[in-house]
């Protein structure tokens, strides 16, 4: 059985600091939806301010949010972008995300990818996930760890690529799904609440500026009835 999650990322432990990186944060297209995706861009902008090297990372960014945010304080990271991402999600349009960023993760030494992970309507968490670029991975696997048979090495190491790449994207961009409609869900309903609030504030006043109108016409036809 092919355990991608534990022996791949031990296989990353061991490739040392201060690599060539490209970076994915996963961000959403619309906003209204609170924090998630500010979160996500300052998260990127600290790892890369306090890096060793400015140079050693470029960024390949998902959703419209992202680019914008990005392009002003890194013009010259941003590497390539994806947006209007088709939805419902499903395998093949991650698939085939999946294999633009690897066209663009060529000659790099690993790929971090920046996302919401859903705990709870109200609580979400920031993840950094390293995976392998296509060289990296087909460099270190052992097929020996893996299967009890050896298949074709030259096909067999790509379709697992493919997989294990497209798999983890997957997931990702799952949760950060499920955590952007969470927030959005939240912002709305204390928007709808403050709403309310605004309507019953302005509806007092306008009783009270009615009540005052009222009382004045009544005095002054009582005063106008005194008089005569």
């Amino acid at each position: 059985m092919f355990k991608s999650d534990t022996i791949m990322q031990r296989k990353i432990a061991t490739l040392g600091q201060g690599q060539k990186t490209l970076i994915v944060p996963i961000t959403s297209d619309r906003g209204l939806c609170g924090g998630i995706n500010s979160n996500i861009i300052r998260e990127v902008k600290y790892n890369i301010a306090h890096s060793a090297n400015r140079s050693n990372f470029q960024i390949f960014c998902i959703g419209e949010k992202g680019v914008s945010a990005l392009t002003r304080p890194f013009p010259d990271l941003l590497k390539n972008s994806i947006s209007d991402v088709s939805t419902p999600l499903n395998f093949t349009t991650v698939n085939a995300i999946s294999n633009q960023i690897n066209i663009s993760a060529k000659g790099y030494d690993k790929v971090v990818i920046y996302f919401n992970e859903f705990k709870s309507a109200i609580s979400t968490i920031i993840r950094q996930l390293e995976i392998m670029p296509r060289e990296k991975f087909i460099q270190h696997m052992n097929f020996n760890t893996l299967y009890e048979l050896k298949p074709d090495k030259h096909v067999t190491n790509p379709a697992i690529f493919d997989f294990y790449f497209a798999s983890n994207l997957y997931n990702a961009y799952l949760n950060n799904l499920a955590s952007e409609q969470s927030a959005r869900m939240t912002a709305m309903e204390n928007a709808s609440k403050n709403a309310r609030e605004i309507v019953d504030k302005l509806l007092l006043q306008y009783n009270k500026a009615r009540q005052a109108r009222i009382t004045m016409e009544l005095v002054e036809i009582i005063s106008g009835a005194s008089a005569v």
